[in-house]
């Protein structure tokens, strides 16, 4: 850590101590971990593993741990829990290991449980019964929940607010309505561009996020996404801009914002979505090839969907 605070209940976590963040850590903050295949420990049967963070802390008394661990992975659905606590991590399907998971985070009660890709690999029926069950969740015992997904689908259906990054960097953040329905960040418009949706027509085409991210050891200058931009101006090829107020609870860290790149460069009706190409601004030396030269009339250079 070179700076900055963790802040939680008005402590900061980057100045406890070793022992001091051993009693929070699985205690009031807990996670679920994106593979549980390999967090969970393949020799240790699932009650001693999630029998143990209680064991730990001794936030639950300890002759109510094991009846608590049943009734954890009865709450997650896992069946026959009374039987399946005596189970080794092999023995569960997929689905039930991140269920076991869900419920290992959920054994001291936390106050915040971070869920990294919870529901990645997963089927989309196991998918949706794992989002429902984080949501009752959150409704029954008030513990808040930080999402870290790339499935824009997933964020809408569970999260209220959200948190879009580039390059390590926040570029933007808001209600989830607000940035679904007016993105002001060139990156969280173009992510919303490249995923299907069903009330738009079916001729129109998805449009992919020119270039490649950056190399986050050797950044350029001013606006880290610049590169991939097709609405840059001149100022973000040499100045970082920071987050500010966009509209209500909406921030972004934008020189342009959507809002002038429709008023000023088409946006509405942008089909040529390289770097500059609707600005117009390219740096020194820089030249752009017409547009669909290499292929006939699509874009030209190398391609991806991003995940934010």
């Amino acid at each position: 850590m070179v700076g900055g605070q963790i802040l939680f209940h008005g402590r900061d976590l980057l100045k406890l101590s070793r022992e001091e963040m051993r009693r929070v850590r699985g205690r009031d903050i807990a996670m679920i971990f994106q593979d549980p295949l390999s967090a969970l420990n393949p020799v240790l049967r699932i009650g001693y593993q999630v029998d143990e963070a209680m064991h730990a802390h001794d936030k639950v008394p300890r002759n109510q741990v094991a009846a608590r661990s049943v009734h954890l992975l009865d709450t997650v659905r896992v069946p026959d829990a009374s039987r399946r606590v005596r189970d080794y991590p092999h023995q569960f399907s997929g689905g039930m290991r991140q269920r076991a998971m869900i419920a290992m985070g959920l054994a001291n009660r936390p106050e915040l449980l971070i869920a990294d890709e919870p529901t990645t690999a997963l089927d989309v029926t196991v998918q949706a019964q794992i989002l429902e069950l984080l949501r009752e969740m959150n409704r029954e015992t008030g513990t808040s929940i930080i999402l870290i997904t790339h499935n824009l689908g997933v964020v809408a259906g569970l999260c209220s607010r959200v948190i879009v990054m580039y390059a390590g960097e926040i570029v933007e953040e808001g209600p989830i309505e607000q940035i679904f329905e007016n993105p002001q960040h060139p990156y969280t418009w173009a992510l919303l561009r490249s995923i299907p949706r069903i009330d738009f027509a079916r001729h129109d085409r998805l449009r992919s996020i020119e270039g490649l991210p950056p190399d986050l050891i050797a950044l350029p200058r001013g606006c880290k996404f610049h590169p991939r931009c097709p609405f840059r101006v001149e100022r973000c090829l040499t100045d970082e801009p920071s987050l500010q107020t966009v509209k209500g609870g909406q921030r972004a860290a934008c020189w342009v914002t959507m809002k002038r790149a429709y008023e000023e460069m088409g946006a509405a009706d942008i089909i040529d979505t390289r770097p500059g190409a609707a600005s117009g601004v390219h740096p020194p030396g820089f030249t752009l090839p017409p547009f669909g030269a290499a292929d006939g009339g699509g874009p030209t250079g190398p391609s991806e969907v991003a995940a934010p």
